[in-house]
């Protein structure tokens, strides 16, 4: 009947007393004063909130065997009673928790919804694990289990201090390493450093003041390719957003042309700005005068405008306006502002005159070395209809040996360069037509 009574007088705050102490009592493992009942002011005095304590560190004691008889019997009780009391009042916040989550469907309302959902999910993991410890309880009541969980923390312990031992090693290896990883950034801006400069040396690399030399011009011919070839497929690029025909009569080639794949007009392309930029140059836009100022710049533009008057500037404005037509200009940009400030004297910094710019900065300085060789180079195309020969001819794209003999020259590509005994060859496009004698 008394314990009857105990049971009915319990009080939420005398749980948590007990919740609190059952703690304690797990935390240290076991006090050898367990028998001893504390009164209440030293147990507050003491910090008997969890709270207060939780700064402290736990140092592990040696369990005698009466005490852990006081464990299994007293403590494990205690501890059982408020798992059990503590899971029930779980479950009824788990039932309140399903309640709001179906009140909240009835009206519809989804940000209700998902925090009940979050409610009733955190309430359900606390009852799961509440379930999970009432089910360890028996484990906590054997007199080996202070023992057991003192070996666990000791190899915890030593774990902790092998991971900081590693990791002073570590401190200590990043010192060592450190030095060397300045000396490897300092190599390495030195390096960068020298490319840079070398590069440099490779775009003035072109210079008369010791001659010129069939070398330089060869080495003049193969950029100059290059920069037709990328300047095309940039204009390509600009017709296709703009849709602008690339089939109308700005690129006079012959009808007769049968390409092998629909791709190919690109050569076409090429083969047009090619002409344009090697072809009918005036004498006096053609000169060595500012031959080494002008290749001495690493960008193309900058070259351009410290003197935008020499000749070059004054090959860039005529060829310009010959190379890009109104009706292209129009089509990419819906004006013809680029073409009335060429026409006024300018250059305009923009990015589609900065790419027609560096294809004809190497356009003029091949030029300028072929009218300067000794003997001079002398430029040759290949008409249509002529049959194919790779002594003065190279296909492109190019062709299996054996298949380029079966065509002939559809139209030039890239002129090609006789220098005395030396010959360049040209760049043709081949195609399916009636071959001619060369």
């Amino acid at each position: 009947m008394e314990a009857t009574t105990r049971k009915a007088s319990r009080t939420p705050s005398g749980l948590l007393f007990r919740i609190s102490d059952i703690c304690k009592v797990h935390s240290v493992g076991v006090a050898p004063t367990v028998r001893e009942k504390k009164p209440k002011a030293d147990s507050t005095a003491t910090g008997g909130s969890s709270e207060d304590g939780a700064h402290l560190k736990v140092h592990p004691r040696q369990v005698s065997s009466d005490s852990s008889e006081c464990l299994s019997e007293t403590s494990s009780a205690r501890c059982e009673e408020a798992v059990v009391d503590k899971l029930l009042e779980s479950i009824s916040g788990l039932k309140v928790a399903y309640v709001n989550l179906q009140q909240a469907l009835m009206p519809y309302d989804p940000e209700e919804i998902m925090i009940a959902d979050e409610r009733f999910a955190s309430v359900l993991e606390e009852t799961a694990e509440l379930k999970d410890l009432y089910v360890n309880v028996k484990e906590w009541s054997n007199p080996r289990y202070p023992y057991h969980l003192n070996s666990r923390i000791q190899e915890h312990q030593n774990l902790v201090m092998e991971l900081q031992a590693d990791i002073c090693k570590k401190d200590s290896q990043i010192g060592w390493l450190r030095p060397e990883l300045d000396e490897l950034e300092r190599k390495n801006m030195e390096l960068e450093e020298k490319i840079d400069r070398s590069a440099l040396c490779r775009e003035g690399s072109f210079t008369v003041r010791r001659g010129v030399s069939t070398e330089m011009f060869m080495d003049l011919y193969e950029r100059s390719a290059n920069c037709i070839h990328d300047f095309a497929k940039f204009v390509i690029g600009w017709a296709k957003v703009s849709g602008w025909n690339l089939g109308q009569s700005t690129f006079p080639i012959d009808s007769h042309v049968v390409y092998e794949r629909k791709a190919d007009k690109k050569y076409a392309v090429e083969a047009y700005f090619a002409c344009v930029m090697l072809m009918g140059d005036r004498e006096d836009y053609i000169s060595l005068d500012s031959f080494d100022c002008i290749m001495s710049f690493r960008d193309p533009f900058d070259a351009l405008m410290s003197d935008p008057d020499s000749n070059f500037g004054r090959y860039c404005r005529a060829k310009y306006l010959v190379a890009v037509p109104q009706s292209m200009e129009d089509s990419f940009f819906g004006n013809l502002d680029h073409r009335a400030f060429v026409e006024s004297g300018g250059h305009p910094r923009t990015q589609f005159y900065q790419k027609f710019v560096k294809m004809a900065r190497y356009a003029w300085a091949l030029r300028a070395v072929a009218c300067s060789l000794n003997p001079r180079a002398e430029m040759f195309y290949v008409n249509s209809g002529v049959q194919f020969r790779k002594e003065h001819m190279e296909s492109a794209p190019a062709k299996m040996t054996t298949e380029e003999e079966k065509f002939s020259v559809g139209f030039t590509v890239m002129p090609g360069f006789k220098v005395g005994c030396t010959v360049i060859r040209c760049r043709v496009y081949l195609s399916k037509v009636n071959a001619m004698d060369f």
